[in-house]
C-alpha cells in the first residue's frame, strides 16, 4: 500500500517514463546557438569508475548503419561535452558522464545481435523484448556491464515520405534509454540549415539518455531560459544545435550522485537512504513575492543535494515545463528554498503539483508531493504543516484495531511525526469495520484550538468525531468534522480553546466506502 507523501526510493526516477520525446514540436528559442562541434577524429572519451553502457543492438532482418561507429563516437562526445559544461555553470566541476574507450580510444559500443526481426521490437511494447535480450548478453558476459545505465541504440526501420526517419523505442524506462540510428546521425550536420532531422534525433537521444542517467521532465526556471535558452529534459530535443539550450540547476543536482558520474566505488548505489521528511513549512511572502518552503528530514543515505518541481496540472501531463530550483542541504537535516513568483510561466488560476526531490549520497531519490494553486496570480499555499506541540512523550492509550502482521500500520504511528508512516485498520485477518478509534494521551493538559491531520493517500477518513478528557473517562464531544479528501496537511479549528489531556478519534466514515481507515499523523496546537 502507498504511503501519504510517497517517500520513494526512486530506483527508477519516474518510474517506467514512456515519453515519445522525438515527437514533441520545436518552440520558439532564442537565437546565437553555440555550434561549435566536436573534432571526432582527435578528441577523445574520458573513462569513469562507473560507464554508460553503449549498446547496439541490431534486429535479425537489419544490418548496422555504414559509419555508426565514428558517427556515435561524435554524438556522444558531444552529449559529455554538454554535460561537462553545465555540471560546471551549476558548480559541479570535473562531474561528467563516464563513458567506456574502446582499444582505440574512441566510445565502446557493444554489439548486440537480435533474435528477432524488427517486427519484434516496435516503438511500442518493444524495450522490454529488447531489454530482455542485452540482460541475457550481460549475464554471459558480465565484465563488460560497467553500470546499472544501459543506452540502446537500434538502426531505423523505415523512412516516412519527407525521409523522416523512424523505428522501434526512443524513450526512457527507468535506468535504460533508447534512441535509434540512421545516416544523417552525425554531428557535422547539427544546425545546418537544410537538414532537417539531425537536431531533433540527437536532441531526442540526449534527451532520453538523461532519463536513462535518473533526469525527469523539466522546463527550468524563467529567468534561467531568458539566459540559457531551452532545457534539454523539457523541448531541448528541438533545439539542441541550432539554439540555446542547458541543463537546469535541478538536473544538476540529480546527476551529480548518479552512479556514472561518481569517482566512488559504493556497493549500495539506489538501495533505500531510510529517508522521512518530518517536516515541511510552506508559505507565499508578498514583500519578496516568492513561495517558501523549508523543512526537516532524516535519512541513513546521506542527502547530497535537493531539487524543487513545481508542474501545472491543468496543461502539462509530462512535466516537460515544469518550473523548477535546487538547493543544498542546510547541515544534515534541513532544507530551505526560495522560489521567485517571476520564475513562474503559468500564473493566473492554475493548479500545480510540487515536489520534493532529495538526492542521496547513493544516487537515490526520496520524495514528497503536495499540491497548491495560483489564484489571480497569487500563490495560495495550502501544504505544509503548522507548529504543532511536541509529541515526545504522547503515547497511544487505546485503539480499536491496528494492522501489524502483513505492514507497519501500528496506531503508534499516528503520533510518531513522520508523515510517511501510517495506522491502518487491520485487514490481515477478521477485518475490521467503522467506527474505527484510537485515543491519544499527550501527557499533560495542553490548551487546544485546532487539530491537525494528515490523511494517507488510500483508505481516507471522511467524518470524524473529536472527544477530550481529562482522565480518560468522561469524555466530551466537541462534534463530528469531515475531513478533506486530500494528501496535504489540514486542520480542523476549534470554535474555541479546550483544556484536556487525552483525546479520541471516533472515525465514522471513508470516502471510498470502504470498511478500512488509515491515518498518517495527527497533530494539536493553540495559535
Amino acid at each position: 500500500m502507498t504511503k501519504i507523501f510517497q517517500f520513494l526510493v526512486v530506483t527508477t526516477v519516474l518510474a517506467m517514463i514512456m515519453t515519445s520525446c522525438q515527437k514533441h514540436p520545436e518552440p520558439a528559442a532564442p537565437q546565437d546557438a553555440d555550434t561549435k562541434k566536436p573534432d571526432v577524429a582527435t578528441e577523445g572519451i574520458a573513462n569513469g569508475t562507473y560507464m554508460l553502457n553503449v549498446v547496439y543492438f541490431v534486429p535479425s532482418d537489419l544490418d548496422t548503419v555504414p559509419g555508426y561507429k565514428a558517427r556515435l563516437n561524435g554524438v556522444f562526445l558531444y552529449m559529455q561535452n554538454f554535460t561537462t559544461k553545465w555540471m560546471n555553470q551549476w558548480g559541479y566541476t570535473g562531474k561528467t558522464i563516464g563513458l567506456q574507450t574502446d582499444s582505440g580510444g574512441r566510445l565502446k559500443i557493444t554489439l548486440i545481435r537480435g533474435q528477432q526481426g524488427k517486427s519484434s521490437y516496435p516503438y511500442e511494447g518493444g524495450a522490454n523484448a529488447v531489454m530482455n535480450e542485452v540482460n541475457t548478453y550481460f549475464a554471459a558476459h558480465p565484465t563488460e556491464k560497467k553500470s546499472d545505465h544501459i543506452m540502446v541504440v537500434i538502426p531505423t526501420y523505415s523512412y516516412g515520405a519527407n525521409g523522416d526517419p523512424s523505428g522501434g523505442p526512443f524513450y526512457g524506462i527507468g535506468r535504460w534509454c533508447f534512441a535509434l540510428d540512421y545516416t544523417g546521425l552525425d554531428t557535422i550536420n547539427l544546425g545546418k540549415p537544410d537538414d532537417k532531422f539531425s537536431t531533433k534525433w540527437i536532441g531526442g537521444m540526449a534527451h532520453e539518455m538523461g532519463h536513462g542517467i535518473n533526469l525527469p521532465h523539466n522546463g527550468g526556471a524563467q529567468s534561467q531560459n531568458n539566459l540559457y535558452g531551452t532545457t534539454l529534459m523539457g523541448y531541448g530535443n528541438g533545439t539542441l544545435g541550432k539554439s540555446p539550450t542547458y541543463f537546469s540547476p535541478a538536473d544538476a543536482a540529480i546527476l551529480a550522485n548518479g552512479q556514472i558520474f561518481s569517482t566512488v566505488t559504493r556497493t549500495d548505489w539506489y538501495a533505500d537512504p531510510g529517508c522521512q521528511v518530518k517536516r515541511v513549512y510552506a508559505d507565499y511572502n508578498s514583500g519578496s513575492a516568492s513561495i517558501i518552503v523549508s523543512g526537516k528530514f532524516t535519512a541513513v543515505k546521506a542527502v547530497k543535494d535537493i531539487a524543487y518541481y513545481n508542474r501545472n496540472t491543468g496543461n502539462d501531463n509530462g512535466g516537460y515545463n515544469s518550473v523548477t530550483f535546487a538547493s543544498k542541504p542546510i547541515g544534515t537535516d534541513s532544507f530551505r528554498i526560495v522560489m521567485p513568483v517571476s520564475d513562474f510561466r503559468d500564473k493566473g488560476n492554475t493548479n500545480y503539483e510540487f515536489t520534493i526531490r532529495l538526492v542521496h549520497e547513493n544516487g537515490s531519490i526520496s520524495s514528497y508531493v503536495a499540491s497548491y494553486s495560483f489564484v489571480n496570480d497569487v500563490p495560495v499555499i495550502t501544504f505544509g504543516d503548522k507548529v504543532v506541540y511536541d509529541k515526545t512523550g504522547w503515547t497511544v492509550a487505546a485503539y480499536s484495531s491496528q494492522e501489524t502482521a502483513s505492514e507497519s500500520g501500528a496506531a503508534a504511528n499516528i503520533i510518531d511525526g513522520s508523515g510517511s508512516t501510517f495506522w491502518h485498520s487491520r485487514w490481515s485477518s477478521n477485518a475490521t469495520s467503522y467506527p474505527h478509534y484510537i485515543t491519544v494521551d499527550m501527557g499533560q493538559a495542553l490548551d487546544v484550538n485546532r487539530f491537525t491531520f494528515k490523511q494517507r493517500d488510500s483508505r481516507m477518513v471522511k467524518v470524524i468525531e473529536i472527544l477530550t478528557s481529562n482522565n480518560n473517562a468522561t469524555w466530551t464531544s466537541l462534534g463530528d468534522f469531515t475531513l478533506a479528501q486530500s494528501t496535504n496537511p489540514q486542520n480542523i479549528v476549534l470554535s474555541s480553546v479546550k483544556n484536556f489531556r487525552y483525546f479520541k478519534l471516533n472515525m465514522k466514515s471513508s470516502y471510498d466506502g470502504q470498511q478500512f481507515a488509515a491515518m498518517c499523523e495527527v497533530g494539536t496546537y493553540k495559535d
